[in-house]
């Protein structure tokens, strides 16, 4: 099966094409199914829930992370679904990840505000991993709009390593399995490491790639003891979803819009678009070929399925059309309309000729952000 979301998993590999994708939107879990006449919206679930994360198993057991409901299983390919909040504390969850850690399965949740959670008997039970907050930035982990608290954005399970990003503070990784978290420091002040989405490839284990929301697409050669950014695309300013090819470490793919939240609500566009590197983001290229040029909403949830010989991309945007490409990016064809993908409230944001709305345009950011998204809008 494939999952598409925001906040959950974006890399697989498959035997072959998967016939099925549990999609995670604003209104609960589609799932689709490939047909004869192309993709249908099989089954609906979890409907009236903000599904933020959409994750796996290794045994296919399926994890839906919400927005003030906490977690849901499922054990039958997301048809029916049972809450499973033994343990949590916290409800509203932006980020999951399931799979296999130094050698036992398990399911993480990333809440807000920022703890991690983990799981070790398929969601019967959690716990809160503690040293998560012992990090020496903590006390600056926030987040733009209101009510300004930092939450857990992306996991990332890599054999052995643990990785956690917070938006807005925080690049942290454990090789203890939680025990003890290290601080890489993508930039020296927390509030410029707006973590959306972490890449790492077995190929490449000192190679770190993030999309950081506030400065742009950045990487580490050595294993994060430094970092440079990635010259982003002219078109392009504020990459969120981003994926790599599972057997290929320099194919990347990301989704960005053009300019900054702010922008695109007083402009009401976001100008979404999808961009394709075969050199680990020194260079990118522009697809289309299908995909709406410059169109209101963002690409907010893309996925990459693998199998010997071929992949495919799924990607889901913030008026819940989803997009697959079978030919590596060249090309593209609407599969389904679902409910908004979407991260946070920008769904909301980015609604045709929609009204001001508290907790969506009152963004408030650091000094540095603050002016760099000011010049950004006299160019734009």
């Amino acid at each position: 099966m494939i999952l598409l979301s925001n906040g959950g998993t974006n890399i697989q590999r498959a035997a072959g094409p998967s016939g099925t994708i549990a999609v995670g939107t604003v209104d609960g879990v589609a799932i689709l199914a490939r047909g004869d006449k192309g993709w249908i919206v099989k089954h609906r679930a979890l409907q009236g829930v903000f599904v933020s994360a959409v994750t796996a198993l290794p045994d296919g057991t399926l994890f839906a992370a919400t927005r003030g409901v906490g977690i849901a299983r499922s054990s039958d390919g997301g048809i029916t679904w049972q809450w499973v909040n033994n343990g949590l504390s916290h409800y509203e969850f932006w980020s999951a990840r399931g799979g296999t850690l130094q050698g036992r399965d398990v399911v993480f949740a990333g809440s807000l505000p920022a703890h991690l959670y983990v799981s070790e008997d398929r969601g019967e039970t959690w716990r809160d991993v503690p040293a998560l907050r012992k990090a020496d930035t903590v006390a600056r982990w926030t987040f733009p709009p209101p009510p300004r608290v930092g939450h857990i954005k992306d996991i990332v399970i890599d054999g052995d390593r643990l990785l956690v990003g917070i938006e807005i503070g925080a690049l942290l990784v454990s090789t203890d399995f939680g025990e003890s978290f290290t601080d890489l420091k993508v930039d020296p002040d927390p509030q410029e490491c707006d973590i959306h989405r972490i890449l790492v490839h077995p190929a490449r284990p000192d190679r770190l790639i993030v999309a950081n929301g506030i400065v742009g697409m950045m990487h580490s050669e050595d294993g994060g003891k430094s970092w440079q950014k990635i010259a982003m695309p002219q078109e392009a300013d504020y990459p969120d979803a981003i994926a790599i090819h599972p057997d290929q470490p320099d194919l990347l793919f990301m989704s960005a819009g053009v300019g900054w939240p702010l922008h695109w609500y007083e402009r009401g566009r976001a100008r979404g678009k999808i961009f394709r590197s075969h050199d680990a983001g020194k260079t990118w290229q522009r697809l289309l070929g299908g995909l709406p040029n410059g169109q209101r909403a963002l690409f907010s949830a893309l996925t990459i399925e693998a199998w010997p010989g071929g992949f495919s991309l799924y990607a889901a945007d913030t008026d819940g059309q989803v997009f697959e490409s079978r030919d590596g990016g060249d090309t593209w064809t609407i599969i389904a309309d679902v409910a908004p993908v979407s991260k946070g409230e920008f769904y909301k944001g980015l609604v045709r000729d929609r009204v001001k709305l508290a907790g969506v345009d009152d963004i408030v950011a650091n000094a540095k952000a603050t002016k760099r998204w000011e010049d950004a809008g006299k160019k734009l």
